[in-house]
């Protein structure tokens, strides 16, 4: 696969052209109000996540990927593709088709930590061997089972309730697996997406050399909760986390927020306006590399970004993970950011902003409107999360954000997810703005 950025990429040159989009959200499905969260996407829905021309053709093949359809990938993916069999191991980083052109000119530093990173993801693959066959085996009961006691749950959504706590944790222990399929998945094949090269490569990346030695993969940094509530202008301490399907619930043309019931329209409308009417903000850059005695400082970023990591965005129940954000955010709360598909290539800025009040963050791809994706800024602090995809005002689905690790700084360890992942704490209720 070649490296996402080539001058020869789709649709080059086209990020902020309107025509492109689709004149309808999920064109040709039937608008149905407050569908469920976990419910499938159409080919439609994935394809405006695009905002390409021919949404829904586009879409279709993605769609195929999502749905667990091999033969729509292309065969040159690593480990998709010609993903190896059990007991085999992916080709290594050097002897990938895209190596010659993605290690150019790279000192020894970013050589060892490629290297030790593919190392440590073949160490986990071969730990999870067991553990792997399991989920893919149990996938469809277990599914079937959550799904099911969804149906139920108007029944019990008080948080209190030993039943609301058990379906909790039956529905995280999914997402765990989940999470961890889709790093099995992706391992370190897409360690050239959002590092200097790309960001240098993408087009929109105005007075960007697209060389930061210092640390390639700057973009990769996670942040923590107490990091980001001191770095953002007037957030709150406590960390508020959205965990939908749990404690906030759309149902129809009502939201349960903590079990209170709240029109959707103002719950969500006020979300999608934050998104839709954000300025498109200037890429995150990274600090200005320190300059070499005698030298002079180069210029300082218009703007100080925090990156927040790299994130797959998934389905919760299967599906291959082919969709990339890169989000940061300024001290006003600003998000900014870039989103790429790793099937077709192609490449888009990001722009949102946080609601301090709620904590809630939303953000949109390039100019799609259509389109509005939301979480909580808490939620953009864990290994995985869930959020809310909002195609137009009239349908939702709940959508998992899960985090690649960012590499490892030269000469220490690669850290990989391990062991169960635990749903974030809901200590503080969510309000309703």
């Amino acid at each position: 696969m070649d490296r996402p950025g080539g001058a020869d990429r789709p649709g080059a040159g086209t990020a902020n052209r309107p025509s492109q989009l689709p004149s309808k959200p999920g064109a040709g499905i039937a608008d149905r109000p407050g569908a469920k969260p976990g419910q499938r996407p159409s080919t439609g829905d994935v394809g405006n996540f695009l905002g390409i021309a021919g949404g829904v053709a586009a879409g279709s093949a993605l769609g195929g990927a999502i749905a667990n359809r091999p033969s729509t990938l292309p065969a040159e993916r690593p480990g998709m593709g010609n993903r190896p069999g059990a007991g085999e191991r992916p080709v290594r980083p050097e002897q990938r088709p895209d190596w010659s052109e993605r290690s150019q000119g790279r000192n020894e530093q970013w050589n060892q930590r490629v290297d030790n990173r593919n190392d440590a993801w073949n160490q986990r693959a071969d730990n999870r061997q067991q553990a792997r066959n399991d989920f893919q085996q149990n996938r469809d009961q277990r599914w079937s089972n959550l799904d099911s006691a969804r149906e139920d749950r108007q029944n019990w959504r008080d948080q209190n309730r030993e039943d609301w706590q058990k379906h909790r944790e039956d529905l995280w222990s999914y997402r765990g697996d989940r999470a961890n399929e889709i790093w099995d998945n992706t391992r370190d094949f897409y360690d050239n997406v959002f590092d200097d090269r790309w960001w240098g490569a993408c087009g929109w990346g105005i007075g960007w050399a697209g060389n930061y030695p210092a640390n390639p993969w700057w973009w990769w940094r996670p942040a923590v909760w107490g990091t980001v509530a001191t770095f953002v202008d007037a957030v709150t301490p406590d960390p508020i986390y959205i965990d939908y399907g749990m404690n906030v619930i759309y149902e129809g043309q009502t939201v349960y927020v903590d079990n209170q019931p709240v029109p959707a329209a103002q719950y969500t409308q006020p979300m999608i306006d934050l998104a839709v009417n954000a300025e498109q903000p200037p890429p995150p850059l990274p600090p200005a590399p320190t300059p070499a005695q005698g030298a002079q400082p180069a210029a300082a970023p218009a703007a100080e970004w925090m990156p927040l990591g790299v994130f797959a965005l998934a389905q919760e129940e299967k599906g291959d993970p082919i969709m990339f954000f890169q989000l940061s955010v300024n001290r006003a709360g600003v998000i900014s950011g870039g989103y790429t598909s790793t099937l077709t290539n192609d490449q888009r800025p990001v722009a949102g902003q946080v609601d301090k009040a709620s904590q809630r963050v939303a953000w949109r791809i390039g100019d799609n409107t259509q389109t509005v994706f939301v979480t909580s800024l808490a939620n953009l602090t864990q290994d995985v999360s869930p959020l809310a995809v909002h195609f137009g005002t009239t349908r939702t689905q709940t959508w998992l954000l899960v985090r690649m690790p960012e590499p490892a700084p030269a000469g220490q360890p690669q850290k990989l997810p391990e062991g169960k992942i635990a749903p974030p704490p809901l200590k503080t209720a969510t309000k309703a703005k």
